[in-house]
């Protein structure tokens, strides 16, 4: 008797799709830290003259501006995904529907697997 070759086993990808994103959810999560304790240390940091505050303040304004232009990006970004992941939603009960009403008698061709 023949050795059958396996497909993958889909289980096993989602898995290890699921810790590789865990690995970098910590990763940015360490970043995310790092970069927090540097931005804490910096600020505690005391104001030597007139000149080092006013660079300070500009160098505040600015990294303020970069983090809610981010915030807005990150929320489009969101939105963007929100949209695709229904009409991936709407195109999979589509499939269903249409694998799930096909029968062998009406088709001669044979009746698609339905994986999860």
């Amino acid at each position: 008797m023949p050795a059958t070759v396996q497909p993958p086993v889909r289980g096993l990808q989602t898995h290890v799709q699921t810790s590789l994103i865990d690995l970098q959810r910590q990763m940015w999560k360490a970043r995310g830290q790092a970069k927090q304790q540097w931005l804490e240390k910096a600020l505690a940091q005391p104001v030597k003259n007139q000149r080092d505050a006013e660079t300070r303040t500009s160098w505040i304004e600015r990294a303020l501006s970069v983090v809610k232009n981010a915030q807005e990006e990150i929320k489009y970004e969101a939105a963007l995904l929100d949209a695709y992941a229904e009409h991936l939603n709407v195109l999979e009960m589509s499939l269903m529907s249409a694998a799930l009403a096909r029968t062998p008698s009406a088709d001669p061709v044979a009746e698609p697997t339905i994986r999860g």
